[in-house]
């Protein structure tokens, strides 16, 4: 039996409940919207105490399957963004499933701020850590690593999330080495900054704890799909050794994708100390610490590779030193450190001025005070633009959801089963998508699993094994689809602005594969 963690900031207290997770019941992200349903009350707003944080793990994560690292962070938001949703790799997912949690709730405020859940096998508490206060990331990594060891997981917000930023992000560590973390740009670290929430700290003893009803019979299927996603070109090659933008470049501009670094290669990177190649255990993909094709240069993880392709766009800058150090500089700060080079564009282009490196670094360090100046830029574009309405022009400059794109696109795949003749091309890669969430899979192994008869009813067959019942392909696609639906109402219900799926931003090289 599972169990659900329940941590009210409020009143500081903590209840847990058992939960059965089985082949009909709600797991990953349909778990986390059906408890926001259940803790959230109506007419609640996005940084309202009332609001919760779900964390909850995908299905098979904490499982000896591979590259099933990722879990998701839910919570209520607001107008466009009617769902808060972040998808997170690293460590923290795995120890999760590991301690079979099938979710945590927060709900509530910590009135004295810097608080911190530590989650174990037998204990749960939570604890006020004003010695955090004011430090940047790297720091709250080290005091709280030497506080509850090297080997715990941890998710949290930096001074932009305290700021309540729109444009604050979490950050989750990856195990003991370098990179040690990293901050997703779907973030949502206002929310946790609102409730004066510091971090979440989880510690196992193990990896791949999580129960299982045929282990042995997982573990081998685990391998079987291991091997699908290795012998894929893209997944296998192609993604590991150039990197998330050089193939979205690549696949944007149609042009055939380079062979990459040999299989089995591994660059050795320019500093001492453990080096993680992998997000974390049972990556097969590893994408941090690899090479930009024919430079020579290092990206530690695909964040900066993304920096660096926005610095290009916008200020046509492509210096690998300077994305490294901006992205460095907004990780410390726990920012979406992407949006926040497209925000600085919009800006500059607002007073009418050109930028170099030193206005850019300026504007983060306004940022860092927390000045007026500072906290506009934290709004990210879309604030920027409603300040100026009159301006035509900014608008284009907007940055906007990944799924706003798709109809741009023409996506065509295989109807695999006849119950899915008519369902649109668009809905269905969507639903392929939502069951590598609910799974936990990590979206660079859509590749290898998505369109394919053999990866879905492999994935389902693990998840029989997984249940000790009977689960078919077509039971993963229609619990996706319910998954899509039910987010879908609660949007309405709660008449959002505008209601939105909320995809991963990858979806936007998924796009351009499978388009037509």
């Amino acid at each position: 039996m599972s169990k659900i963690i329940t941590v009210d900031l409020t009143n500081e207290s903590i209840t847990q409940e058992e939960y059965r997770l089985h082949a009909r019941g709600d797991y990953g992200r349909g778990l986390a919207l059906q408890l926001l349903k259940k803790h959230v009350p109506d007419g609640c707003g996005r940084l309202d105490p009332a609001n919760v944080l779900i964390y909850t793990p995908g299905l098979f994560a904490g499982n000896r399957a591979p590259s099933a690292t990722r879990g998701i962070i839910l919570s209520k938001g607001e107008g466009p963004k009617g769902l808060a949703v972040t998808s997170i790799t690293g460590d923290m997912p795995q120890k999760m499933g590991s301690l079979d949690l099938a979710a945590l709730v927060i709900k509530g405020k910590f009135a004295l701020g810097n608080a911190v859940v530590y989650v174990e096998k037998d204990q749960v508490e939570l604890m006020a850590v004003p010695e955090l206060e004011g430090l940047p990331i790297p720091q709250v990594v080290d005091q709280l690593r030497k506080r509850f060891g090297a080997d715990c997981a941890i998710t949290g917000v930096g001074r932009a999330g305290d700021m309540q930023l729109p444009l604050a992000s979490i950050f989750v560590t990856y195990p003991e080495g370098t990179p040690r973390f990293y901050c997703p740009r779907s973030g949502v670290g206002d929310i946790p900054g609102s409730k004066g929430l510091r971090a979440v700290v989880v510690k196992c003893a193990r990896y791949f704890d999580a129960p299982c009803a045929q282990g042995e019979a997982f573990a081998q299927s685990g391998k079987e799909m291991a091997r699908i996603i290795l012998d894929n070109d893209i997944c296998g090659g192609a993604l590991p050794g150039l990197g998330s933008i050089t193939l979205l470049h690549l696949l944007k501009n149609r042009q055939e994708i380079p062979p990459a670094a040999p299989r089995g290669s591994r660059p050795v990177a320019p500093h001492g100390g453990r080096v993680n190649y992998c997000c974390a255990p049972m990556c097969v993909i590893g994408c941090l610490n690899r090479h930009s094709s024919g430079t020579g240069e290092f990206f530690a993880a695909p964040e900066e590779s993304e920096v660096r392709a926005a610095l290009t766009e916008c200020f046509g800058d492509g210096d690998f030193a300077f994305a490294k150090r901006i992205n460095a500089k907004g990780f410390d700060l726990g920012l979406n450190t992407t949006e926040f080079v497209y925000t600085a564009r919009m800006y500059f282009e607002i007073v009418g001025r050109q930028a170099g490196r030193l206005e850019i670094e300026h504007l983060l360090e306004e940022l860092e005070q927390g000045t007026v100046l500072g906290r506009l830029i934290g709004g990210g574009t879309a604030e920027l633009a409603r300040l100026y309405r009159d301006r035509q022009d900014l608008q284009a400059l907007v940055t906007k959801p990944s799924v706003a794109q798709e109809g741009q696109f023409q996506v065509k795949l295989e109807k695999l089963y006849p119950q899915l003749q008519q369902l649109d091309d668009m809905d269905l890669l969507y639903r392929e998508v939502f069951v590598l969430e609910n799974l936990g899979y990590c979206m660079f192994s859509s590749f290898a699993t998505l369109n394919s008869r053999r990866s879905l009813e492999l994935l389902a067959q693990m998840a029989s094994e997984k249940f000790g019942e009977p689960v078919t392909a077509l039971d993963l696609l229609q619990y996706a689809g319910h998954c899509i639906q039910e987010e879908l109402e609660y949007q309405r219900k709660n008449q959002m602005d505008s209601v939105q799926k909320s995809i991963p931003e990858f979806i936007k090289v998924l796009y351009r594969y499978f388009s037509v």
